[in-house]
């Protein structure tokens, strides 16, 4: 359901990098502009995803089955390719789907859901913490977990998640999702 995986990541330069790009936060709004979206209370980059031509305003055709392209974002953060691609090593990744940058204001709450479509259940999900404290905490039914910079987890998003930030800070998460040669079995 949750794990700390066994590796770390230097996330200090992308740090640099989204201080220096501050336009791309929400620049594509889908999954936080709903008023009753569990995402409603923080702010999106996508890096990677389906190709952003082939939204047409149907959400759900969209998250259908798709190859995942680089969106232009990653021309203003390329310190994710080592860490996407260190990463993908590590897990022994077959294929790259989404990789998506959150941030949490404090204060803020990623509301309890379960994440459907396609491309949910066809990738495992993997984040790497880029920014964090103590005091924030991601939850997994009835597991939680703490992170510093750097750390990643895995978790199955298919039971109910959620994330609390109760703090004075920012927490910000890049989640990238790997189709793995142990698919169903991290």
């Amino acid at each position: 359901m949750l794990r700390l995986m066994p590796f770390k990541f230097d996330v200090r330069t992308l740090l640099e990098e989204l201080e220096a790009a501050p336009e791309l936060w929400d620049d594509f709004d889908l999954r936080t502009n709903h008023p009753q979206s569990p995402h409603r209370e923080m702010s999106d980059i996508i890096v990677r995803y389906n190709a952003r031509e082939n939204f047409t305003g149907d959400r759900a055709a969209f998250n259908e089955e798709h190859e995942a392209v680089w969106w232009d974002a990653v021309k203003r953060l390329p310190s994710v390719f080592p860490i996407v691609f260190d990463l993908m090593r590590a897990a022994q990744g077959e294929r790259l789907g989404m990789v998506l940058i959150t941030k949490q204001p404090p204060g803020a709450t990623c509301y309890p859901h379960v994440d459907n479509g396609w491309h949910a259940r066809y990738y495992e999900k993997f984040a790497v913490q880029l920014a964090s404290n103590g005091g924030q905490s991601f939850h997994v039914e009835d597991r939680s977990l703490v992170t510093n910079p750097g750390d990643c987890f895995w978790f199955d998003n298919s039971r109910p998640h959620w994330v609390l930030n109760p703090t004075d800070e920012t927490r910000m998460t890049m989640i990238v999702c790997i189709r793995t040669r142990f698919t169903g079995r991290v």
